[in-house]
């Protein structure tokens, strides 16, 4: 316990920025059986009764570090000109985060948007706003820009790359590989899902499935990977990446693979317990670098990561996140007085 509150006692003097896919996630409450017909059309109308939003993806990295004690959080993304590319700005503000990183491109650009309708408590299919996005290489230049002025004050850099019309296109790819090799170089950890935009010499945190995509091989399974491809992949992205790497396999741990070997962390029990899983590999990033930067060993951090996740998870629909709180009484009841891996 007393190295968990070391860590969170430094947290407030760190400075970690979030490069990536900032998005919205939309939740509507949807009462079809108040919809009517239509006078325009004769369809019948499907009212929603509610309506709330919430940062996704980036965001919600960026804010689960707001929400452990980060004292500085900076955001370096994209959003379009339409109402819902300021309702994630003023969701970044109403969170504390530095948003002198965030470039609004008018064209080609729709801010990256997750819609889930919802009727009686289920989640219904989703409407994705983003996925036709094309950055512009004066957007690119402008948030490479703000980028660099920040670089020098950063003890962490987190890269999220989720969205198929992603920010990580290759002119920002190779300046940003250029800069993970200076020896000012932040921590820098990357959750990718695409190979084609997989950075070196860099930290990984990625779920299994992402692990066997980027080594180019397929499940055994549709769903549950076995785990000897899993350790397979994670020896493999270790030895490529020359950093740890951390592999998340949701109730079923987390594998990290370092100069040690493979290790397995196990997942926190969750059994009969109500969860929602969005978010929660969000909130597993958060928890590992703020972790590191703080100055917790590899397998400290993971299990930080398993922590802030099984939170994460028992907030139901919402992306939710820990606070240092939550996070002391979770590790206390799990995880017990000392983590001197």
């Amino acid at each position: 316990m007393d190295e968990l509150h070391a860590w969170l006692a430094r947290l407030p003097i760190q400075h970690i920025g979030v490069v990536g896919d900032f998005a919205v996630d939309g939740y509507w409450d949807l009462r079809l059986e108040a919809g009517v017909p239509s006078l325009e059309t004769g369809k019948r109308t499907q009212p929603i009764a509610q309506q709330r939003y919430a940062g996704g993806g980036a965001a919600n990295v960026a804010m689960n570090l707001m929400a452990l004690g980060v004292g500085r959080v900076s955001a370096f993304g994209v959003v379009g000109a339409d109402p819902l590319g300021r309702e994630l700005l003023r969701l970044l503000e109403g969170a504390g985060i530095n948003q002198a990183g965030m470039v609004c491109q008018e064209q080609d650009w729709n801010t990256v948007t997750y819609i889930k309708p919802c009727q009686d408590g289920e989640e219904m299919a989703r409407w994705d706003f983003g996925d036709f996005n094309q950055l512009a290489a004066a957007t690119a230049e402008r948030l490479l820009m703000a980028l660099e002025a920040c670089w020098p004050t950063l003890d962490a850099l987190i890269i999220n790359a989720q969205s198929p019309a992603s920010i990580h296109t290759a002119p920002v790819q190779n300046q940003l590989a250029t800069w993970f090799t200076q020896s000012d170089a932040p921590l820098v950890i990357a959750d990718v899902r695409d190979p084609a935009q997989r950075y070196g010499d860099c930290h990984l945190k990625i779920n299994e499935q992402e692990a066997l995509r980027l080594c180019d091989a397929s499940p055994a399974t549709a769903t549950v990977p076995a785990d000897e491809q899993v350790r397979t992949a994670a020896m493999a992205l270790q030895a490529a990446q020359q950093r740890p790497v951390f592999v998340t396999r949701g109730a079923r741990g987390m594998l990290v693979a370092d100069q040690g070997g493979v290790h397995a962390i196990p997942a926190i029990d969750l059994v009969g317990r109500s969860v929602d899983v969005t978010g929660a590999g969000d909130a597993a990033l958060a928890g590992i670098t703020a972790a590191l930067v703080a100055g917790a060993t590899t397998l400290q951090a993971a299990r930080v990561g398993t922590c802030t996740a099984a939170i994460a998870l028992q907030k139901l629909g919402e992306t939710g996140q820990a606070t240092p709180q939550e996070l002391v009484a979770l590790w206390s009841a799990v995880v017990g007085p000392s983590t001197g891996e």
